[in-house]
């Protein structure tokens, strides 16, 4: 399928999947960053409040609180049933009355001692004989019956005995003291204090778990839980749609933002021409000597690498050893041979290869001339990937010219057991033989096996090498 895919050149367009990269890595980044943010941290707090037992608990304790199930409410009813009472309002009646006052002022009063002693006096046997005799009218004993009478006439005396007698005052010394008249009292300063009256208004309040720093808690924890960073967090973090960078890390890098080639990074000769002759050289067939400096442009965070008409005098290896010879065009190389090498891994470029018949390549290689590893070249009017596990030991796969003249791509996915070439994510072909088991440089080169006609050039956008985390 990706062969037909590739041939009718429905692969993603290069712009997408950057711009899908991009978006991943910007998304990635903010997911890393807001997992740390205080905003989380607040709420993940909360969470843990909110979910808890004992919140929950309290919570709908606090909601079920009745103020007819409530103690409150039961000492109130039994005040309310005490305040009903006959024999209790009777007894208030009586102490705000006047009756009691007339007979408390009478009561062991000399007035009513000396009309009981007065009583007792002229209800004696004694008394009664002496009233029947001549003597008595007129007599002392007959001043004090008179007295008697004229007392025992009287309101206040008649008022007083009849009080003393009432059920008036049978009920007051009944209540009088009593634990009922106690219980009264208490639970009417009970209901009448500040403490009551303000639990009775909290139990009968419906919104009294509103009012509450839970209900403060929970309200910001309902709200931070419809916050739109919230929401996505929680929507992404523990998908695969990051899985990806999750997956790998960073080690090699370079996207042209200079102004000139990093030569730190990057040696503009073959490595071993560098190392051996301390000087460039080409091989073969190649039609082009490559310069240290004139071939390299970078512009726009864009790095190209030109092959041009030019003369130049250059080094030329052949089974017989280095030569000099006269070059018809000039070109360039860079590779990483000296600053990083990376054995397994994501190996990816941003590229446009040119004139499809000239020798653009972005490949790899090690110590020796195999294994060697065309990411992707041109040759003969069509784009190609190489692998040469020997130099007798070749696999080979391409695809149309049309792919050399536009921005693409490219990637080598490396594991242990398994090489898979893509261009624009799409595969290429896959050697599961002969892998690789050393680490390798990166090369990138311009050049010609064949005459053309004008300049043309191979240009980098970018480059970056991942490797596996750990």
């Amino acid at each position: 399928m990706a062969s037909l895919r590739l041939l009718l050149g429905m692969i993603p367009a290069t712009a997408k999947i950057e711009q899908a990269e991009k978006a991943l890595i910007t998304e990635f980044e903010k997911l890393n960053a807001f997992s740390g943010s205080e905003t989380l941290k607040k709420f993940n707090e909360l969470k843990e409040l909110v979910t808890s037992s004992g919140f929950l608990s309290e919570k709908k304790e606090i909601e079920s609180l009745n103020y007819k199930g409530s103690e409150e409410f039961a000492k109130e009813k039994e005040f309310l049933s005490l305040s009903k009472a006959k024999d209790l309002a009777l007894y208030f009646k009586t102490i705000a009355g006047s009756s009691l006052k007339r007979f408390r002022d009478l009561d062991g009063s000399e007035k009513i001692s000396g009309y009981e002693t007065l009583e007792k006096l002229v209800k004696s046997l004694e008394f009664r004989e002496k009233m029947k005799t001549k003597e008595f009218k007129g007599s002392d004993d007959d001043k004090k019956l008179q007295e008697f009478n004229r007392l025992k006439s009287g309101s206040e005396i008649i008022d007083y005995y009849k009080f003393k007698k009432s059920k008036e005052y049978s009920n007051f010394l009944n209540i009088d003291g009593s634990s009922k008249l106690s219980r009264y009292n208490e639970l009417k300063e009970y209901v009448a204090s500040k403490e009551f009256l303000s639990r009775k208004e909290y139990l009968l309040d419906k919104k009294r778990f509103e009012k509450t720093e839970m209900f403060k808690s929970l309200e910001e924890y309902n709200k931070l839980s419809r916050n739109e960073d919230i929401v996505w967090y929680f929507k992404v973090k523990d998908t695969n749609k990051f899985d990806i960078l999750k997956s790998r890390e960073l080690t090699f890098s370079d996207e042209f933002d200079g102004d000139k080639l990093n030569t730190n990074t990057w040696l503009t000769s073959y490595y071993w021409g560098d190392k051996l002759l301390k000087d460039n050289y080409t091989v073969g067939n190649d039609l082009h000597a490559f310069t240290e400096k004139e071939n390299f442009e970078i512009r726009n965070s864009l790095l190209k690498i030109i092959t041009k008409p030019q003369k130049k005098e250059g080094k030329v290896w052949s089974p017989d050893g280095f030569k000099t010879k006269e070059f018809a065009y000039t070109s360039g190389i860079i590779n990483t041979g000296r600053s990083f090498r990376q054995k397994y891994g994501i190996f990816s470029a941003k590229v446009k290869l040119g004139d499809p018949s000239a020798k653009s390549a972005f490949w790899m290689i090690s110590e020796k001339i195999t294994p060697h590893i065309d990411v992707c070249r041109t040759a003969g009017g069509k784009v190609v990937s190489d692998f040469f596990a020997t130099p007798e030991k070749r696999v080979k796969s391409s695809i149309g010219g049309k792919y050399a003249n536009d921005f693409y791509i490219y990637t080598l996915e490396w594991t242990p057991d398994k090489l898979v070439w893509k261009i624009n994510d799409t595969e290429i072909q896959t050697q599961t033989t002969d892998v690789p088991q050393e680490p390798m440089f990166i090369n990138f080169s311009g050049g010609l096996d064949k005459p053309i006609n004008s300049m043309t050039a191979m240009e980098i956008d970018w480059v970056r090498v991942y490797q596996p985390k750990k």
